[in-house]
């Protein structure tokens, strides 16, 4: 997304926020993609690294990175099977769906060795690059319920970013709802202040990579909140 719009209304138009879906400051979410499976044929183990052999059955691709869950595999013992890891490397011929993922699993050294089982992907948000900046603004929903909850995730080495508000889209009008966020992934869940109408995140200092961060903003439909 693009960083915290200054061009006037007439020019750029402000986004809004539909209650219920989640509106992205930082990052995005790729339409399009579909969920992915894969069958396993084969595994190998080496220093606690993991390379799956495999065939592509449906969905996209997914990109290095993406969370995989493994079921079913036994060439390496139990603890090959794993829940929402991330992969270190995704190999895949687009032609034949053929290839290798690799993902980490604290297990012993293993030649590569038939295997059965599957792996599952969900689509995942896309991040961009961390940058200390404030986050695209979004006009809440005048239908939409009293509670904002903010979730992130970055892979810098610390970020700090907070949730802020105004009742008019100047910049010098955005004030903190709730407290300053300094956890790498996490979300946090606060009650809109009188009057505010626009929201967005503010990415204020991080340290390391400067990796990938994506922040989304989500307004309840509940008006009882």
């Amino acid at each position: 997304m693009p960083p915290y719009v200054t061009a006037p209304p007439g020019i750029t138009p402000r986004r809004g926020i539909t209650a219920g879906l989640p509106s992205y400051s930082w990052g995005s979410f790729p339409l399009g993609q579909q969920p992915c499976r894969m069958y396993i044929t084969a595994l190998a183990v080496a220093a606690n690294v993991v390379t799956a052999t495999v065939k592509l059955i449906e969905g996209n691709i997914p990109t290095t990175g993406a969370l995989v869950t493994v079921t079913g595999t036994v060439a390496a013992g139990a603890a090959a099977n794993v829940s929402n890891v991330a992969t270190t490397a995704v190999t895949i011929t687009p032609a034949t769906g053929v290839g290798t993922i690799t993902y980490p699993a604290t297990t012993g050294n293993i030649a590569t060795t038939p295997d059965g089982g599957q792996a599952l992907f969900t689509v995942s948000d896309v991040g961009e690059t961390t940058s200390v900046a404030k986050g695209l603004q979004f006009a809440l929903d005048p239908a939409g319920g009293y509670g904002l909850t903010m979730v992130w995730t970055t892979t810098a080495a610390t970020v700090a970013l907070q949730l802020e508000g105004a009742v008019d889209d100047i910049d010098a009008q955005y004030q903190i709802i709730g407290t300053s966020q300094t956890t790498l992934t996490g979300s946090v869940v606060a009650q809109v202040p009188n009057n505010v109408r626009f929201v967005r995140v503010n990415t204020t200092a991080f340290t390391g990579g400067p990796g990938t961060i994506w922040a989304k903003i989500y307004q309840s439909t509940s008006t009882g909140m």
